[in-house]
């Protein structure tokens, strides 16, 4: 055979050969895993909101939790501080240890419960979104762990008790919650009634100190990276910039952010249109569930890109 024919069978060969088809970006990948997997993490919400736990007495949501991290392969810590849960999510690539934090108590409220899955604990409610935060953060560990390959670094899942108290990140602290390493930053969010699809927060003091919680406050270069991260990923509608904390609320996730920078969100979860209003507290709360998987992409956004920043 001559060169010639010799060359132009390979060529014939190396066009004809099958491709590897090329891999997706990270950031595409998750939001496909989102996408197929919507429903199951909403299913996730509705159990937990018709089962829900008062502070200290989260033990069937702890062990849902625990359950379904042992089952991804995480390294899983349970009763950590009471009845909460820790565990670590390995990435395939090099990169620091990043948190995320998810609170599982629900309130005391005697009121109709307007969810079409009603709380089936009488006088018992999560009035205040934490089933919602348990659910986007059992779907972002599962949705990472679909990606863990090309993970970099290390993701810690916080599931804590008793935050209405104020007694559960203290408690879970003491308990050696960061004794095997302490995350270079932490992030958490909280059910707000802004529309579904938006996110929240500021640099600095979000939340006042109170009697019982230290507040929440903000590290500002960590704040602008999360911001940024939001934004390209779901353009400049999807952050609102907060002007002043609010007046009357606090939280104590300001317990882990005295230990390591921390950003802490407010997410949507009202319809307007659909007459959804999720006022925290409120008698009346009630969630667009359309806000779970958006929090579950958003926070994989904030997360990966964090754990993928060159120091």
């Amino acid at each position: 055979m001559s060169f010639k024919l010799w060359f132009a069978a390979a060529v014939i060969v190396a066009i004809s050969a099958p491709q590897s088809a090329p891999r997706l970006p990270l950031r595409s990948r998750v939001d496909a895993f989102v996408r197929a997997h919507e429903q199951a993490f909403i299913e996730i919400r509705r159990d937990i909101h018709r089962h829900p736990e008062l502070s200290g007495r989260e033990e069937r949501t702890a062990k849902i939790v625990a359950d379904r991290l042992r089952a991804l392969g995480l390294d899983v810590r349970s009763g950590v501080g009471g009845h909460g849960v820790a565990a670590i999510l390995k990435g395939g690539r090099p990169g620091p240890l990043v948190a995320y934090r998810a609170d599982m108590d629900a309130v005391v409220s005697n009121a109709t419960d307007p969810a079409p899955f009603p709380s089936v604990i009488a006088g018992v409610r999560h009035i205040c979104g934490h089933d919602v935060h348990v659910a986007i953060g059992l779907g972002l560990a599962e949705t990472l762990a679909s990606v863990r390959a090309d993970l970099p670094g290390r993701v810690m899942f916080v599931f804590q008790p008793a935050e209405e108290r104020a007694t559960g990140a203290r408690a879970m602290i003491a308990d050696g919650l960061f004794a095997a390493g302490r995350p270079i930053a932490v992030f958490g969010l909280h059910s707000s009634p802004l529309e579904a699809g938006r996110l929240t927060s500021k640099a600095g003091v979000m939340m006042y100190s109170n009697a019982i919680a230290p507040g929440v406050t903000n590290d500002a270069a960590l704040f602008a990276r999360a911001r940024r991260s939001l934004i390209d990923a779901f353009g400049p509608d999807a952050f609102v910039d907060l002007n002043a904390p609010p007046a009357g609320f606090s939280e104590d996730f300001g317990e882990y952010q005295k230990l390591t920078p921390g950003v802490f969100f407010f997410i949507g979860l009202s319809n307007t249109p659909k007459g959804i209003r999720a006022m925290p507290h409120d008698a009346n709360f009630n969630v667009d569930e359309s806000a779970i998987p958006f929090g579950i992409r958003a926070m994989a956004a904030v997360l990966i890109d964090e754990a993928s920043r060159k120091p």
